[in-house]
């Protein structure tokens, strides 16, 4: 199967795919800070939920006392009791 134009351009100039497919990126550090980058938007928050939409899903954080630390166009830092990372 022939790949698309953009995906044979970034083979050949050795970008990752996580970057040139614009793919959700994760850093969890310990049970207590997460840092999603190339996330679309926020659907629901609440301080033991968040849900964003990213380009091919969504992602879904669970647990206790979850707060935004800060927020951009496409990197959200999110610290408290981290217990479940879900995509769907």
């Amino acid at each position: 199967m022939k790949r698309p134009v953009y995906q044979r351009v970034a083979s050949a100039m050795e970008i990752p795919a996580d970057l040139s497919e614009r793919a959700a990126l994760v850093e969890l550090t310990g049970q207590s800070a997460l840092r999603v980058e190339n996330y679309l938007g926020i659907l629901a928050y609440t301080s033991d939920r968040l849900l964003l939409q990213c380009k091919n899903c969504r992602l879904e954080i669970t647990g206790q006392h979850l707060v935004i630390d800060s927020y951009a166009r496409e990197e959200l830092k999110l610290r408290g009791r981290i217990e479940h990372i879900h995509y769907f």
